[in-house]
């Protein structure tokens, strides 16, 4: 309704300017076209005029001669005084006309008027002469407007009457418009107070025209399925969260309960407070791993950026993972040159570390039929960009599920951790973090030969 009030405010406006100006103009037209000939018969009056040295006394053929020329008044001064000297027989009242002008010294310029004489509209000129002996004078020439009123009324009734018509049509189609424009909105904003935390999977129904309302509509889908994702991330990372900090409280309370049930030597309670402690080391760093992440999120963990080699990073945690691993494995490093990128020396220490742990955990020996497992780390400079690739060979990872292997607490398949080392699930989450705050790509995807492999890209430092 506001809407239509304000096109239908401005729409008058704008019509009464129009229609002012129309009116005006055409006004001016047909008053003006009689302007010419008026001129031309008041040019003939001085010429006629100008046959004697002065006009006061007017020859026969002079009086004859402008009575031809339609209605007339003529003027002059004696002893400062104006004077008719000539009055045609068809003035039509311009002698009084005449009476009511001011003097004839003050028209020093000819001019044109409109007057109504006898209740008609009469075009009257003005023009100043100046006979051969020095008298001045004043001839009137008047043309009657004719039928010009008659198309002025109409003009004008036309104006009055078809202006707030179209105002008011204007106004009730411009409501029409703008209420079945407006209603997809209504409808949408109905929709989408409907849809909770509870209903993320319903969708606003798809729109029938892509236009303003239609993309509106698409925007806000997209934004209800990312709100979606994004509740479902956050209740599988409670459960998986509850789950992972529950068996070792669990295993910590069971061990506990044994020992209080019993009498034991000191050697028996060594030996539980030892799995108590691996207990509580595990929670603890899951628990660091969850506060970095949390901060993360929230954009409060600060990362530098300063020349980093990563070459030399990669060779020092090959090195000492190499040292600390089972003769079973074996990891080797190749980064014979210099790769300086950008970034932050403590967390790229950290992601080659968790990408590193992550390939040594899921090398396998058993299903690769391999004298030793093995995992490579090489380094190399690409395209302007820092390459860090790191492969096992593994049975690699399943094809649909490689792309949630980045996903906090998700393990793609239990089984291809081999032994007791089940990890939490966290690591490679923090390795997409630590590659994304340094404005880099991480990739995951299985190797032809077998195996699977990481890459990470980076920007060159420069």
């Amino acid at each position: 309704m506001r809407l239509a009030i304000f096109h239908a405010l401005a729409l008058s406006l704008v019509l009464a300017l129009f229609s002012a100006l129309i009116y005006g103009m055409v006004r001016d037209q047909l008053i003006r076209h009689h302007d010419a000939d008026l001129t031309k018969t008041a040019r003939a009056v001085a010429g006629i005029l100008s046959a004697q040295p002065d006009c006061e006394t007017l020859t026969p053929s002079q009086r004859a001669d402008l009575e031809l020329l339609g209605p007339l008044v003529l003027v002059h001064e004696v002893g400062g005084e104006r004077r008719v000297f000539f009055e045609s027989a068809d003035k039509r009242g311009l002698g009084a006309l005449v009476e009511s002008k001011p003097d004839v010294s003050s028209l020093p310029v000819s001019r044109f008027e409109t007057i109504g004489l006898l209740g008609q509209p009469v075009r009257v000129y003005f023009e100043p002469y100046r006979s051969q002996t020095g008298r001045s004078g004043l001839i009137q020439v008047a043309q009657g407007l004719g039928d010009v009123p008659l198309p002025l009324a109409t003009l004008r009734r036309a104006l009055l009457v078809m202006a707030p018509l179209a105002v008011l049509l204007a106004a009730f189609g411009g409501y029409v418009l703008a209420r079945r424009a407006l209603a997809p909105v209504a409808e949408v904003t109905r929709l989408a107070k409907e849809i909770g935390a509870g209903s993320l999977d319903r969708r606003l129904p798809p729109p029938r025209v892509l236009d303003e309302i239609g993309e509106l509509v698409t925007t806000l889908n997209l934004m209800i399925g990312r709100l979606d994702s994004a509740f479902e991330s956050m209740r599988r990372f409670t459960a998986d969260a509850s789950h992972e900090l529950r068996g070792p409280l669990s295993t910590m309370r069971g061990a506990i309960d044994v020992s209080l049930a019993q009498s034991r030597d000191a050697a028996g309670y060594r030996e539980t407070l030892l799995s108590v402690g691996q207990d509580v080391d595990r929670l603890r760093s899951i628990t660091a791993d969850l506060l970095l992440l949390a901060r993360a999120d929230a954009g409060r963990q600060p990362v530098e950026q300063a020349p980093v080699r990563l070459d030399i990073v990669a060779s020092e945690i090959v090195e000492t993972m190499g040292a600390s691993a089972p003769s079973t494995m074996a990891i080797a490093v190749e980064a014979t040159h210099p790769v300086m990128v950008a970034g932050d020396e403590r967390w790229l220490r950290q992601l080659v570390f968790n990408l590193v742990h992550n390939a040594l955990k899921f090398a396998d020996v058993r299903e690769s039929g391999k004298p030793q497992a093995m995992v490579r780390v090489s380094v190399t400079a690409r395209d302007g960009r820092g390459v860090l690739t790191v492969s096992d060979n593994g049975p690699g990872i399943p094809a649909d599920k490689v792309s949630h292997v980045f996903e906090r607490f998700y393990r793609a398949d239990p089984a291809r951790t081999p032994g007791e080392q089940e990890g939490s699930g966290l690591g490679l989450s923090i390795a997409a973090w630590i590659v994304s705050a340094h404005q880099g790509e991480i990739r995951a995807e299985n190797a032809d030969e077998g195996g699977c492999r990481f890459s990470v890209s980076l920007p060159l430092a420069g």
